[in-house]
């Protein structure tokens, strides 16, 4: 195992890169890169969590305002075009806006 490098922190004896053959500086560069490589995939893991919540409380509340216009259609049916207007405008600007979030 003394002759061997380890990477992503194994320790196994199935390391196919020997010591030996990569310098200090060599193993510098390979860390240094895994980092930024992980780096960027966690930034992309919290972004896609953060779109999906956005995109889900956007549902959420597009339902409620299509229940809330089913509820005023009772009260004054004469404000349909405006209910529809009202839920088409805010479902246009959430999706714009989730389609824009990175």
């Amino acid at each position: 195992m003394s002759g061997e490098v380890s990477l992503f922190g194994s320790t196994n004896q199935s390391s196919l890169v020997p010591s030996h053959s990569i310098s200090r500086g060599v193993t510098r560069q390979i860390k240094k890169h895994t980092d930024l490589v992980l780096g960027r995939g966690e930034v992309a893991l919290t972004t896609d969590t953060v779109r999906a919540g956005l995109t889900y409380s956007a549902l959420n509340n597009v339902g409620t305002l299509v229940s809330a216009a089913k509820s005023l259609m009772d009260v004054a049916p004469e404000g349909a075009a405006y209910y529809e207007q009202i839920i088409g405008a805010y479902t246009i600007g959430a999706a714009s806006a989730i389609a824009r979030f990175s």
